[in-house]
């Protein structure tokens, strides 16, 4: 709380000068890329099932909350504040919520199974109270001193 503190009182305009950035273009740009990307590599994992799909959700939640939060911030008082209002809260915003969602089914449904091969116990009803996972070399059959191979 500090830290906003200090920063609220360093951003107000009687204590730093304005600051126009010049490659404002190229940021957006390169952040809409961004997103794009990992849209297309979520519809990708998602099309072949890949447990990638979890970390991707994270990273696309992440984006999509990123960019509601800074289109709207930086669209108040101009003419086209009311559209961004309408995209942030109609689209990018329930699209990362989604996504924050996937994740947590993933990682759920992911556990569940993994809990349900290696212990009698009653699985965890949530995330947070699932240990994290440690498989010991024994366990996989695997010595300290072997290379790892590839079964074929």
């Amino acid at each position: 709380m500090s830290w906003c503190w200090f920063l609220d009182r360093l951003s107000r305009p009687h204590t730093s000068p304005r600051y126009d950035a010049d490659h404002w273009r190229l940021l957006w740009t390169g952040f809409d890329a961004a997103l794009i990307t990992v849209l297309l590599l979520a519809a990708w994992a998602a099309w072949y099932r890949r447990q990638i799909l979890a970390a991707i959700a994270m990273v696309a939640g992440t984006l999509l909350f990123c960019d509601a939060w800074f289109d709207m911030v930086t669209s108040f008082g101009h003419r086209d504040e009311w559209l961004t209002l309408l995209t942030g809260f109609g689209a990018e915003l329930p699209l990362g919520v989604f996504f924050f969602w996937l994740y947590r089914r993933i990682a759920m449904t992911t556990m569940s199974v993994l809990h349900h091969d290696t212990s009698e116990v009653p699985r965890p009803r949530r995330l947070r109270d699932f240990k994290i996972v440690q498989l010991e070399l024994e366990a996989l059959g695997l010595d300290g001193d072997e290379p790892n191979e590839p079964s074929s």
